[in-house]
C-alpha cells in the first residue's frame, strides 16, 4: 500500500462516519421531540378532570367504631392535587392520627381507608367523627 491510498481510504472512512454522525443526530432530535409530546399528553391525562356536573365526585364519609379509642374509616372524594396532605395537616390539627392508610386514586376519585385514633387517649364516637371528617374535605 502506498501513501495515496491509504489516505483516501483514511478520508473515505471519515465522510462515512460524519454521515453516520448525522443520522444519529436526526434520529437524537427525533426522540426528544416525541418524548416532549408524550410528557405533554402524560400531564393532560393526570390533571385533575373538568368540573361539571356530570363529572363531579360527591364526597362519601364512612366511619366504623373498632374498639376504645380506635375507628375504621373510609373516604371518598374528588380528586385533586394537595388535598391529601390538607387532609392529613387537618387531622393531626384536631389530635387524630392514621394508622394502616390505603389510597388509592381512579378517575378522579380518591379513596382513603384507614384506622384512627385520638392521640388524647379519649374514646371516639363514629358519628361525631364523621362529621368532622365531612367539614374537612369541605374546606380542603
Amino acid at each position: 500500500m502506498n501513501k495515496a491510498t491509504i489516505i483516501e481510504d483514511a478520508i473515505t472512512y471519515i465522510t462515512e462516519l460524519q454521515k453516520n454522525v448525522k443520522v444519529l443526530s436526526n434520529q437524537l432530535m427525533e426522540m426528544e421531540v416525541s418524548s416532549i409530546e408524550d410528557a405533554k399528553a402524560l400531564s393532560k391525562e393526570t390533571d385533575a378532570p373538568e368540573e361539571t356536573e356530570e363529572n363531579r365526585i360527591e364526597p362519601d364519609v364512612k366511619v366504623i367504631y373498632v374498639n376504645g379509642n380506635k375507628l375504621w374509616m373510609k373516604m371518598i372524594f374528588e380528586n385533586r392535587r394537595g388535598r391529601l396532605t390538607k387532609l392529613m395537616e387537618a387531622l393531626s390539627a384536631h389530635g387524630f392520627e392514621l394508622n394502616d392508610v390505603s389510597v388509592t386514586t381512579s378517575m378522579g376519585a380518591t379513596l382513603i381507608s384507614s384506622c384512627v385514633e385520638g392521640t388524647l387517649g379519649e374514646v371516639l364516637e363514629a358519628s361525631s367523627m364523621s362529621e368532622l371528617l365531612q367539614e374537612i374535605i369541605k374546606h380542603i
